[in-house]
């Protein structure tokens, strides 16, 4: 079985790197989000913390929606019909889930990165790059299953936005909330609360995909 995520994975990895206006559309789209906040925004107001870390959330939603969509849209009927025969559905989605969560984690570093220069650190705590590390985890586990679940209708793509926001919003409410308070007082008391019931929804997409994706992938 790990042979054959992995194999999964390189393929993926190799369907990337022959498309990289993928990539770079992705790349541009964030970056571009990044420069009207820069141009947009008066100093003095975006250097409030709950400005700033909210809208680099936000920033991090849409293009987690835009960058994740495309995982299995990508894929020509007739490879997935020779999958089905290579893989299994468990397998698959494995594969997808680590593949879309090491993706979007190398977004997030290039956000935090631009939105750094341009807009200024103001994140001192030093749970941020748990927080970047955990809202990758979280928005990917998510919308790797709307994803598929869009592909199997008809490759609907309008699913992926209907579904996806009721239920990212309220992973990002809980991330912008652990943003704030963690900015003010980094103790592990203060946001334990909110980190357990980001575990308890990833747990909960993380076994949905790999129970449903078997009756997904049977369609």
């Amino acid at each position: 079985m790990l042979k054959k995520i992995f194999n999964i994975l390189y393929k993926d990895l190799k369907i990337d790197l022959n498309l990289k206006h993928l990539f770079l559309s992705v790349a541009l789209y964030l970056v571009s989000s990044i420069y009207i906040i820069y141009v947009t925004f008066d100093f003095s107001e975006i250097y409030e913390f709950d400005i700033w870390i909210s809208l680099f959330w936000i920033v991090i939603l849409f293009v987690s929606i835009t960058s994740i969509s495309k995982s299995f849209f990508h894929e020509s009927h007739n490879r997935n019909y020779y999958y089905y025969y290579l893989f299994s559905p468990s397998e698959l989605i494995v594969a997808k889930l680590i593949y879309n969560f090491i993706f979007l984690l190398i977004l997030f570093f290039i956000a935090i990165v631009f939105y750094s220069l341009l807009l200024g650190n103001l994140f001192l705590s030093k749970n941020f790059f748990l927080l970047l590390f955990l809202g990758a985890f979280s928005i990917s586990n998510c919308l790797t299953l709307i994803s598929a679940i869009s592909f199997q209708v008809k490759r609907n793509s309008v699913i992926i936005g209907v579904l996806s926001f009721p239920v990212i919003i309220p992973i990002l409410k809980i991330l912008i909330d652990i943003s704030k308070v963690s900015h003010i007082n980094s103790s592990w008391n203060v946001i334990e609360n909110d980190f357990y019931i980001l575990i308890l929804i990833n747990i909960i997409a993380v076994s949905l995909s790999y129970i449903l994706f078997n009756y997904l992938w049977k369609n």
